[in-house]
């Protein structure tokens, strides 16, 4: 597997999906069209990896993961979903989201910054759980 030590994972499916979702952007809000093109940012920078070899530990599509903001000591548990996906009384977020696209590619135990809205956040990766049909990875 190649080397991925605080860099951005996908799931090759993931994203070929994300990147053939919203090929298209005119249907999307402008603010989406922002979040968009953030999001196609972050993962072009990303290593791919098949899902025979795609690590548990890595935020993707469908998973879900508990984060603690390091300023305020608030822990919050979110699931990245597609936007037709979203229900926030089941702490569903879009993957457009700015904690969408903050969480997707990271790893457990990783501790970041990140730029929501006009303010920085230190956010830590406290857990991350996929379905057990990814579970074959490290």
């Amino acid at each position: 597997m190649p080397q991925t030590a605080n860099k951005v994972v996908l799931l090759r499916e993931d994203y070929a999906l994300l990147t053939r979702s919203f090929s298209k952007t005119r249907h999307l809000k402008i603010k989406a069209v922002e979040n968009y093109k953030r999001l196609i940012s972050e993962i072009s920078k990303a290593v791919l990896i098949d899902k025979d070899q795609f690590p548990s530990d890595v935020v993707r599509l469908n998973s879900t993961v508990i984060v603690k903001d390091m300023d305020t000591n608030q822990v919050r548990t979110y699931t990245i979903v597609l936007p037709d996906k979203v229900n926030t009384k089941q702490s569903k977020v879009s993957i457009l989201s700015p904690i969408g696209i903050a969480l997707i590619g990271f790893k457990k135990g990783l501790q970041f910054t990140w730029k929501f809205l006009s303010a920085k956040h230190r956010l830590s990766i406290l857990e991350v759980y996929n379905s057990p049909s990814l579970a074959q990875g490290k």
